[in-house]
């Protein structure tokens, strides 16, 4: 009896355990289930429309309309009555019907141009920010500009600055105690968020649109700029004038349409415009830090090769540019500027760009896996590209023969491209210099992954796995090295001094 109490007791302890456990594991399951739950927005607050109309109301006596009044000289055909002809003169005036004055054979006449846009009031004593574009043939003889205010009073404007890589520029009116806009943060600007355009597209004048924020970042031209993108119609006539938050603070100046007809549009990120605007006002050319380096994209090789999950990879370094005097070097990845972080080439022409010559700037950079800060004084963008000369491109011959420098490696079979030495026939046969040394790109499996990155035929290699290569024996120990791993190599085109850095996965 005993015997069998105890296994009573023994199966009644093993299926408590097991409930517990049982009730444990359910519980655990529960909380996680609790726990991960699907992305929502708290409701509150929903069910109010933006207040569009009230931004409308208050700021559209801020927006003005800006007609651009040029003379250009075009060719025109030969003059069908003749030309000159006294006779035809007398009736039909010089040159004919409606014909300005042509020689017989055709020649240059001078041309009336009308085009108009948009601007925003940014202080009470008539200084209007607008495009670059809207206002580009002003100083030229004869041109003017005419401002009209909501109220409908017109005045002349003179233009005090302008930054074509920017897109913008400063106008002022001579006038007082004007309405005028606050200067917003784009920088703080979300996807999503509503914003609002005035303007005159189609020369329709003060026309509102509302949409929202489509995207931040946006670099349409490979310049130095960066545009909000955004779902509000901006229509030409719209060029120049504000994008608004809803708390009516010009967070844009309206630039760029979608010659498509799409609804896209972008404009310039009033952050950027903030950061020029001392120069515009005092009419100086504006001036841009240069940081001196090739910034490239740090894809999925590139992280796997490195090690660096984000950042933007160091291609190549101007020598005797400012990263090279302060000891930036290829192959490094560049993770922040004075603390804020850099995603992507374009995060690091933006951050570099807005900073002007001179400016000393901390440079967060990753070396072989190592953090590192430099401190960069920047050069002057304008004065380096003024004297800096174009380089050709890269041949795309293809090349007989291979080098491998070993019989038991095959780099064809390894990365899909093949080496030789720069000998007199490879020099002659892509017009390479005396000077270059490295190893040449002689072929490229069209199917592979070096042709997936680009790498071609006649392309320098100067550097792979991270050691300077002088001949086909040192690439190939090199290359052997990292068998299996992303191949780093450094590259340089037959002419010219254009470098980069590529990673070719393995196949």
């Amino acid at each position: 009896m005993k015997r069998h109490v105890k296994q009573v007791l023994g199966l009644s302890a093993f299926a408590a355990v097991c409930m517990a456990l049982g009730m444990g594991l359910s519980y655990g399951w529960v909380a996680r289930a609790q726990e991960e739950k699907p992305v929502t927005v708290d409701p509150k607050g929903l069910d109010r429309m933006p207040p569009i109309a009230e931004v409308a109301e208050k700021l559209n006596p801020t927006v003005v309309a800006i007609t651009n009044t040029s003379f250009v000289r075009q060719r025109q055909p030969g003059n069908p009555f003749g030309g000159g002809d006294d006779f035809f003169d007398f009736f039909f005036g010089p040159g004919g019907p409606g014909h300005p004055r042509v020689p017989r054979g055709g020649g240059d006449a001078e041309q009336r141009a009308v085009s108009g846009g948009s601007g925003v009031i940014i202080s009470p004593d008539g200084e209007i920010l607008t495009n670059y574009h809207v206002v580009a043939s002003m100083g030229e003889p004869g041109n003017s500009l005419e401002v009209k205010t909501v109220d409908g009073r017109t005045f002349k404007g003179t233009v005090l600055g302008k930054d074509k890589e920017l897109d913008v520029a400063l106008v002022k009116i001579d006038a007082t105690h004007l309405p005028f806009a606050k200067l917003g943060d784009s920088d703080s600007l979300k996807i999503g968020e509503w914003v609002v355009a005035i303007g005159n597209p189609l020369g329709l004048e003060h026309t509102v649109t509302q949409g929202i924020i489509s995207a931040k970042g946006r670099n349409l031209d490979g310049g130095v700029s960066t545009f909000l993108q955004t779902d509000a119609a901006i229509n030409r006539g719209n060029s120049g004038g504000p994008l608004l938050n809803l708390r009516g603070e010009v967070v844009g100046i309206n630039t760029a349409i979608n010659p498509a007809g799409q609804n896209i549009g972008f404009a310039v990120p009033i952050s950027m415009v903030n950061r020029i605007l001392k120069d515009l006002r005092t009419g100086k050319p504006v001036s841009r830090g240069y940081l001196g380096v090739t910034p490239q994209e740090l894809d999925s090789v590139f992280q796997e090769a490195l090690g660096v999950k984000q950042g933007v990879l160091v291609g190549s370094v101007e020598r005797g540019q400012p990263a090279d005097k302060a000891g930036i070097q290829h192959q490094d990845v560049i993770t922040s500027v004075d603390g804020q972080a850099v995603k992507s080439p374009d995060d690091l022409v933006s951050a570099i760009s807005s900073r002007r010559a001179g400016d000393t700037v901390k440079v967060g950079v990753v070396r072989k896996g190592k953090a590192m800060t430099f401190s960069v004084t920047l050069g002057d963008r304008k004065a380096i590209e003024a004297l800096r000369g174009g380089s050709e491109e890269g041949r795309g011959e293809d090349s007989r023969g291979s080098a491998e420098g070993s019989s038991t490696f095959s780099l064809q079979k390894a990365y899909g491209f093949q080496v030789g030495a720069l000998d007199p026939v490879t020099r002659h046969q892509f017009g390479i210099a005396e000077d270059r040394r490295g190893v040449v790109v002689i072929s490229v499996d069209p199917r592979s992954p070096a042709a997936d990155r680009s790498l071609q035929v006649g392309m320098i290699i100067t550097e792979a796995a991270g050691q300077p290569v002088g001949s086909v024996a040192e690439f190939t120990a090199a290359v052997r090295k990292v068998s299996g791993k992303p191949l780093l190599l450094y590259i340089q085109a037959p002419q010219g001094s254009q470098r980069v850095t590529l990673a070719i996965p393995p196949r």
